[in-house]
């Protein structure tokens, strides 16, 4: 697609509304938004980042110049949203659509509900039909530009995949599309089996390993065991994609490129929330 020169920068800002919200599990909610906007949202990438932009407490967006058309570059509405005072401005928070029909304006987002519940936990639990939100996501009119992709594998033919819940869409997206003949190991990171929303999508001759949240080591056991796994294999055939909580995915990844050697262009990591604190940039 010929990219529409005029548009400053690869996303743009939809105006959505929510159409549905349906209950996957016990804390994982399907919202699925739509906007005759979203026609022009680019289904380019499998663990595409998003922002949701929540409505302010009473509703509507706080004024830094989102909706202007065509949607200014970030280094305008974000500086300017950074200006505001906190408790004036729209949250924002990072997500990957679990599926994107660009023909008819919808983009389904799975929300998992955290403990104690953030602010995007919080709308998603009471979104109703007809609230209204907005979305920064890739415009096709600009053509393929990779901003906002994390997953690059290359030639390689065996990877790793480590997920939390807030990863989940991402990864689940990633194994439905993986070339025939390359293997995936999928470490799934779960509080609990009922959330489990990611092992059922990993068949044969792929690998699904649940690991439990409360044991401390065990996603570095897992990694250790998968790289002591693939030690024989040439390094260009290995590809590593990590998700999840910020400080976690940073972790692995230092273990990874560190102790076990794998070069970094060849280990992608992805935070999509922070421990303690919101993950807004």
């Amino acid at each position: 697609m010929t990219a529409t020169l005029d548009r400053p920068w690869a996303y743009s800002a939809f105006e959505v509304e929510v159409t549905g919200s349906v209950r996957l599990s016990p804390r994982f909610v399907r919202i699925t938004l739509r906007g005759e906007a979203l026609r022009n949202f680019a289904p380019w990438g499998l663990d595409q980042r998003i922002k949701l932009v929540l409505p302010l407490p009473g509703g509507g967006l706080a004024d830094f110049g989102l909706l202007e058309e065509p949607t200014p570059h970030p280094s305008d509405w974000y500086s300017r949203w950074k200006e505001l005072d906190e408790g004036e401005r729209n949250v924002l928070r990072t997500y990957t659509p679990a599926a994107i029909r660009s023909d008819a304006g919808e983009i389904d987002v799975d929300v998992y509900l955290h403990t104690p519940a953030g602010p995007a936990s919080a709308w998603t639990a009471s979104a109703r039909p007809g609230d209204r939100l907005v979305v920064t996501g890739p415009d096709r009119r600009m053509g393929w530009t990779g901003y906002g992709l994390h997953w690059h594998p290359g030639s390689a033919r065996r990877v790793l995949l480590v997920a939390d819940e807030t990863a989940y869409p991402a990864a689940r997206n990633i194994v439905s599309a993986l070339d025939d003949g390359v293997v995936a190991d999928v470490v799934v990171d779960a509080a609990t089996p009922d959330d489990d929303l990611l092992s059922p999508y990993v068949g044969a001759p792929h690998r699904a390993v649940r690991v439990e949240r409360e044991d401390s080591g065990a996603l570095e056991r897992a990694v250790i065991q998968w790289a002591t796994a693939t030690a024989e294999l040439p390094r260009e055939d290995l590809y590593v994609w990590l998700a999840g909580e910020s400080g976690t995915v940073t972790s692995l990844r230092r273990l990874l490129t560190g102790r076990l050697d794998i070069p970094k262009e060849q280990v992608a990591f992805l935070g999509y929330w922070r421990q303690g604190g919101p993950l807004v940039g």
